[in-house]
């Protein structure tokens, strides 16, 4: 199977394509502005690195979200239109449960914290099970970031969207830190494993039910995995 994974939720973009979960071809750069130009010229770059048509690929994992408005919604909308020409599966992935997998070693529950905006956070709860981070719940917004991170005593994996947000909301008191083979950014290689491993599980949504998570109110009825 030859899975490619699109991710520009966090403003850069990220492509990842394996077969059978050896990495063929990567890319990684941080080009906000500059996505929407990017993304087809630089898909086929990398298929004709490899000898590999669109019609080869197998399915597509997108990271859906939370995360910068623009990336999310230009990334989707990329990923549905070449599943829905292709006739491939689309396998949406959330932001935050991207950033959890990053966490390595936590022996108890931990919180993933995702700042996109000023004061406000997107929140959910995880427990390694066998050594993946499963989701426990919803993952919820908050407006009030500060006042939840002035009482949060348990492990937590604070991630910004924008490093001019760090005089804004405090560090977790506890905090928890990405692997450090990892950069701060999800690796494309990673969310690409993320969605191998719900393909294995048959975790394949309805196309017409995969939408972007950067309406508040979608984000907070988010199916727990």
């Amino acid at each position: 199977m030859i899975l490619l994974a699109i991710d520009t939720a966090f403003g850069h973009l990220g492509y990842c394509l394996s077969h059978d979960g050896e990495v063929l071809a990567s890319h990684f750069a941080r080009s906000r502005r500059s996505n929407s130009k990017l993304l087809l010229p630089t898909l086929d770059l990398l298929l004709n690195g490899i000898d590999l048509q669109k019609t080869d690929i197998s399915a597509i994992v997108v990271n859906q979200g939370p995360g910068s408005y623009t990336g999310v919604r230009i990334g989707l909308s990329f990923a549905k239109t070449v599943a829905q020409v292709c006739g491939i599966p689309l396998v949406p992935v959330p932001s935050l449960d991207l950033l959890a997998a990053q966490v390595d070693g936590v022996p108890e529950p931990f919180e993933v914290l995702l700042n996109c905006t000023r004061h406000e956070l997107f929140r959910a709860r995880y427990e390694c099970k066998a050594g993946t981070p499963v989701r426990l719940g919803d993952i919820k917004h908050v407006r009030d970031g500060a006042a939840v991170l002035s009482h949060l005593t348990g492990p937590a994996l604070l991630h910004r969207l924008s490093t001019n947000r760090n005089a804004q909301l405090p560090e977790p008191k506890n905090p928890v830190y990405h692997n450090r083979q990892r950069s701060s950014f999800p690796d494309p290689a990673l969310l690409n494993q993320v969605g191998a491993m719900l393909l294995s599980q048959g975790e394949i949504p309805d196309f017409d039910h995969v939408h972007p998570l950067y309406v508040k109110q979608e984000v907070t009825n988010a199916v727990p995995r």
